[in-house]
């Protein structure tokens, strides 16, 4: 009887759904699970081991917890961070396929004429990380202790005034052409494959500067190898208290650096969006992440999708103009 009864209420909604399809009316859609309902990928597009690589890490534990779903961690580097967001960039906008990008992100189309994806259009905003100021360090061989005192020496030994990075349309490369172009210092890059590398001269005096994050370079301050001249950062950094800012030294166009966030294929839905930026955002506010941050050397950020697609399209154009000015290509 019961079966029966079944039988007969399933054929009348059968029949009601033919009706509404005849009439040109949609039919309400069936339930879908509750996102997240698989594992979640975010893709790396750099080595492991790395900071970028370390701070995911750390969040996405918090983020996992909070969204109750298994969260993998995929690593792949290569081509300045085109490869592994190019794989994310094509991937489907369904939530389970997401990409942490550095600053380079927005600036690699400055810098490689022909792109397989649109670093802005293919792909949108979930949350901004963090802010990763820099320090600007100089040789403690070279006679400037502070960075008024380096800007009168380079201007009076433009041979000597020579900046390291460790690689070309790096951060630090594009930092250190800023820094020329607001203080009109004529200065010489010397890229070098890594931080590492480049130590070696500038404790030597044979480059003159670098800007590089405080945590690695603080060490070589505290032990007289290497002059803080000041911080990129908008505030005094908690680890290097002493160390004025580029604004406090006249420069607020210096109140930069470099970022880190996470993104999204362009056409996820809104609301997926929405529901990991809150998660995202709470998991930044608990305090051994935010500590753990701060030792990293990145200012703890968050913000709404809508805050850092506003802000990369922002640094989009900044660095667009830094890269003109300086003339940089890269193939």
């Amino acid at each position: 009887m019961k079966s029966n009864l079944r039988r007969k209420a399933l054929a009348a909604a059968l029949a009601a759904l033919a009706a509404l399809a005849f009439a040109g009316i949609a039919a309400p859609a069936l339930a879908q699970d509750a996102y997240p309902s698989k594992p979640i990928r975010v893709v790396v597009p750099y080595t492991p081991g790395g900071v970028s690589d370390a701070v995911t890490r750390l969040i996405m534990i918090k983020l996992a917890d909070r969204l109750k779903q298994s969260i993998i961690v995929d690593n792949q580097a290569g081509a300045n961070g085109q490869i592994g967001s190019s794989v994310v960039a094509r991937a489907a906008p369904d939530g389970y396929t997401l990409l942490v990008v550095v600053a380079a992100h927005v600036i690699n189309p400055s810098l490689y004429p022909k792109m397989s994806y649109s670093p802005l259009k293919d792909l949108k905003g979930v949350s901004e990380f963090g802010a990763i100021p820099l320090l600007m360090v100089s040789s403690a061989e070279l006679p400037p202790k502070n960075l008024k005192d380096f800007v009168t020496w380079a201007k009076a030994n433009p041979q000597q005034a020579t900046f390291a990075s460790s690689g070309a349309g790096s951060g630090a490369h594009l930092v250190a052409e800023l820094f020329s172009q607001t203080t009109g210092v004529p200065m010489t890059h010397v890229p070098y494959k890594g931080v590492a590398p480049a130590l070696p001269d500038l404790f030597a005096g044979q480059v003159s500067t670098i800007f590089d994050s405080v945590q690695t370079m603080m060490p070589h301050v505290k032990t007289g190898k290497l002059h803080a001249l000041g911080m990129t950062s908008s505030k005094r950094w908690p680890t290097a208290p002493d160390v004025p800012t580029m604004a406090e030294a006249g420069y607020p166009n210096m109140t930069t650096g470099s970022w880190i966030g996470l993104l999204a294929p362009a056409k996820t839905p809104k609301d997926i969006v929405e529901k990991v930026s809150a998660e995202v955002q709470k998991v930044l506010q608990t305090p051994e992440v935010h500590d753990k941050l701060i030792e990293y050397g990145i200012d703890p950020v968050g913000g709404t999708p809508q805050q850092f697609d506003a802000f990369m399209l922002s640094e989009s154009t900044r660095w667009a103009d830094v890269v003109k000015k300086a003339n940089i290509r890269l193939e």
